[in-house]
């Protein structure tokens, strides 16, 4: 075989390994638990990444586009990506899909809304709307009914999240976080008597009786 012969042979085989590059080769050595790894980087699907699962993911870096839907806590979640890196736009929602992994801790409710990313390079430059949940309830590994909750973005001087959680005559929470910093300050107040009081004290995130909640937390 001739030397062009080699060349174009390799040629050939390296396009055809990009194509068909398998995702498992990419998601192998993280160190999370995995699950029913199949197809390529390109589009493939896994039963479990971690907590995440299933998950399903489409990328066409020639149209500039990507997406990925993935389940957590009761809940599946769809990500959209379009434009060069210059100059990006990106979606987060919920998507109708009920099928999620099961894991230890589980939500059950109604989320609804859009949160809207613009950015150029791994700058996001602006963040719009919202997310809101509707009748949020804990079903595992105990059942807590918890309220309506409120999530919001702000990506202008880092990666801001900002929550509310209340439940009329039970409790109300206010959540501010920073997410590049790894921590996040949370406030609110439990009415005597509610169902959540005796959970915070167990975890020693309220005195025994109180009723007021201020507590940083790090991941």
């Amino acid at each position: 075989m001739t030397r062009r012969a080699w060349l174009w042979a390799l040629l050939v085989f390296a396009i055809t390994l990009l194509v068909e590059l398998p995702a498992r080769w990419l998601l192998a050595p993280l160190p999370v638990p995995l699950a029913g790894i199949s197809g390529s980087i390109w589009q493939g699907q896994a039963e479990r990444l971690g907590d995440l699962g299933p998950l399903r993911w489409a990328w066409q870096p020639w149209r500039a586009r990507a997406q990925a839907s993935a389940g957590y806590q009761g809940q599946r979640w769809q990500l959209q990506v379009s434009g060069w890196p210059w100059g990006w736009h990106a979606a987060l929602q919920p998507a109708s899909d009920p099928h999620t992994l099961a894991t230890d801790y589980r939500l059950a409710g109604q989320w609804q809304g859009m949160i809207e990313l613009t950015g150029s390079g791994v700058r996001c430059l602006s963040a719009e709307g919202q997310l809101q949940g509707d009748g949020l309830a804990l079903q595992a590994p105990w059942q807590l009914e918890l309220g309506q909750a409120r999530l919001a973005l702000d990506c202008s001087t880092g990666w801001k999240l900002a929550g509310q959680l209340s439940l009329a005559g039970q409790h109300h929470a206010d959540l501010a976080a920073d997410l590049l910093a790894r921590q996040a300050r949370l406030t609110g107040r439990v009415e005597a008597g509610a169902a959540l009081q005796p959970l915070l004290a167990s975890g020693q995130w309220l005195a025994p009786g109180g009723t007021q909640v201020a507590r940083t937390i790090r991941w």
